[in-house]
């Protein structure tokens, strides 16, 4: 269940994950790296930082990509490295929700007490799977998809 770590730098517009990692620091120190691991038939976006107005723009675009290659009906959003989730970020983590459930897509986000708190807060656990750590995800993503 290891993924793929093969390093190279793209722009957020034209990378695709493709067994490979993309890495990249988009706004205000918001980072992003997407992953395939092979294993798991999942994409597993990691961002970090603080997803506030200013990254929402940059954040919207990374969960974009995560579904733009079409190489994992599977995916992974690793935010247990973000510090600050405001009211955008979490508007934009309910419209990827709605396009992962259009698209059939099965994902989880794996979050931090920053980042699950809101979320819990104003109810988009119910639509969004979430759980603590990557690992747990990996676990639910794979349950979800033979369920």
């Amino acid at each position: 269940m290891k993924p793929s770590r093969t390093s190279f730098h793209v722009t957020p517009l034209t990378a695709r994950p493709t067994g490979h990692r993309t890495q990249g620091t988009l706004d205000r120190g918001l980072r992003v790296a997407v992953e395939f691991a092979p294993d798991a038939d999942a994409t597993v976006g990691r961002i970090s930082g603080d997803i506030d107005v200013l990254a929402a723009p940059s954040f919207a675009l990374a969960l974009a990509h995560l579904t733009d290659g079409g190489s994992s009906s599977r995916i992974i959003v690793d935010m247990t490295a973000v510090d600050f989730v405001g009211t955008s970020g979490l508007s934009i983590l309910s419209e990827f929700a709605e396009s992962a459930r259009r698209q059939h897509i099965t994902w989880v986000l794996a979050g931090n007490r920053a980042v699950l708190r809101p979320v819990e807060a104003i109810g988009l656990d119910a639509v969004i799977p979430t759980c603590r750590t990557v690992r747990d995800a990996f676990d639910r993503v794979g349950k979800i998809a033979h369920s």
